[in-house]
């Protein structure tokens, strides 16, 4: 037998609005407003908000019309002639644009609607450029490892010979120099033109810094007058001149703070230099975040 009753739940507006002595904490002539229903004019949405990248100039789905397509897929043979940077942005175009296409699928699908088959068949076809994206870097990775293997053999060769066409070289201060320069530090000593917080020094890198710090000292010198130094002694100075640029301004720059470097009388040991190395690259890409950061602090 139930027991007797001595509360109950009141949904009464009135009763909730009512205190212990009943009187009202509300007027009883205010008026209950009907609840607004949830509708999508009622949701803003800003628009820089990353979430858009799901979607294709704002639209919540595309028609099939408006995803068929005459295109096809990058070649390998075409994609060959394109840079690495080039080849990175077209990855992340591919990538979010097949994001878009898979949303606006699942939602046909759901829907039984045979017009999913349209947007499965435009990003099978991005998917390919993808794969072939893919080969071509794998194509690139493999060049660079025989490179190096070769390099192994026949390097010091090769070194002695692009430094003699360096140093005879009249006018270096050409993109088609920089580039160059760029281009042997990266393939033989694998040192990148971008810093990163993943790069890590090792005998090979060091090497690099050497052979590149050296070589825009023996060139710049004596255009800047600055042979009493008598050469660069350890692997800092070696490194100042090396992320300098390759011209005799960026050397007179670097001699500049060798100068301040030798009044301290410190030379490091062969033992250190990749310890050393490795604190000057980390300490440059922590400027650099902090710089970044200022910015975006600024703009804000």
């Amino acid at each position: 037998m139930m027991g007797k009753q001595v509360a109950r739940f009141c949904t009464s507006a009135r009763c909730l609005a009512k205190n212990i002595k009943g009187r009202y904490r509300i007027s009883p002539d205010v008026k209950l407003r009907p609840p607004i229903i949830p509708t999508i004019n009622n949701i803003k949405v800003k628009d820089d908000h990353p979430l858009w990248q799901f979607f294709s100039h704002k639209k919540f789905i595309r028609s099939s019309k408006e995803v068929q397509h005459t295109s096809r897929p990058w070649s390998i043979q075409e994609l060959r002639k394109k840079s690495f940077e080039d080849l990175h942005s077209l990855w992340y175009v591919c990538l979010k644009e097949r994001n878009k296409l898979y949303r606006e699928y699942h939602i046909y699908y759901e829907e039984g609607s045979k017009r999913s088959t349209d947007f499965i068949s435009l990003s099978d076809d991005i998917l390919d450029t993808m794969n072939n994206i893919k080969h071509v870097i794998s194509e690139r990775e493999a060049a660079l490892n025989n490179a190096q293997a070769e390099f192994i053999t026949g390097g010091e060769q090769y070194l002695a010979e692009f430094k003699k066409k360096y140093l005879e070289e009249k006018e270096v201060e050409t993109d088609e120099w920089y580039d160059k320069l760029e281009r042997l530090q990266y393939a033989i000593f694998g040192i990148p033109d971008v810093l990163d917080t993943s790069l890590k020094v090792d005998v090979n890198f060091i090497n690099g810094v050497k052979f590149i710090g050296n070589l825009k000292y023996d060139k710049f010198a004596s255009k800047i007058g600055r042979e009493d130094l008598n050469g660069l002694k350890d692997i800092a100075e070696m490194y100042t001149v090396f992320e300098e640029s390759a011209t005799a301004d960026g050397l007179k720059e670097a001699c500049t703070k060798i100068d301040e470097y030798r009044k301290s009388n410190l030379v490091i040991p062969e033992s250190k230099e990749i310890r050393v190395v490795q604190g000057f690259i980390d300490d440059k890409i922590k400027e650099a975040e902090n710089e970044f950061s200022s910015e975006a602090v600024e703009k804000s």
